[in-house]
């Protein structure tokens, strides 16, 4: 009973540290996907403006799994309906170090509504415009009417 006290205590500090590794910001932001991991390890902040996010992921260069080209993100309204695909303009910003290696360097993304509510953010230039650690993912919703 006693080493299974100590697993379950341990799995629940190994919990609170996860869950403590991703910090949110910004009013009516929700992180149901609980993800709390990104690349180039440490913690993250992740800031949604206008909308509600489900869920985000990396996206990394298909033929260079150490280039962070985009993400793709799981998103509504702030309300929680279906975000209008035709009007709605989602913009964001990947924050780390860059491809020459300077830490704290920005790259912006453009996203397009790939299907249901999920919308695909990239950089401008796959080549010259990846992170190879990224320490901030910031996303801008303007909600279509």
């Amino acid at each position: 009973m006693r080493n299974m006290m100590q697993l379950l205590g341990g799995i629940a500090v190994a919990g609170v540290v996860a869950a403590g590794s991703t910090a949110f910001t910004a009013s009516g932001v929700t992180n149901s996907g609980g993800f709390t991991k990104i690349a180039g390890g440490g913690t993250t902040t992740m800031t949604v403006e206008g909308a509600v996010l489900n869920s985000a992921a990396l996206v990394y260069d298909a033929t260079d799994g150490n280039k962070v080209v985009g993400a793709t993100l799981n998103v509504a309204g702030s309300n929680g309906t279906t975000l209008n695909t035709t009007t709605s303009v989602i913009t964001g910003t990947l924050k780390g170090t860059n491809n020459s290696g300077t830490t704290s360097s920005t790259s912006a993304l453009t996203c397009t509504w790939g299907s249901t509510t999920i919308w695909n953010c990239v950089v401008g230039n796959a080549t010259t415009g990846y992170m190879t650690a990224v320490t901030d993912l910031d996303v801008k919703v303007q909600p279509g009417i």
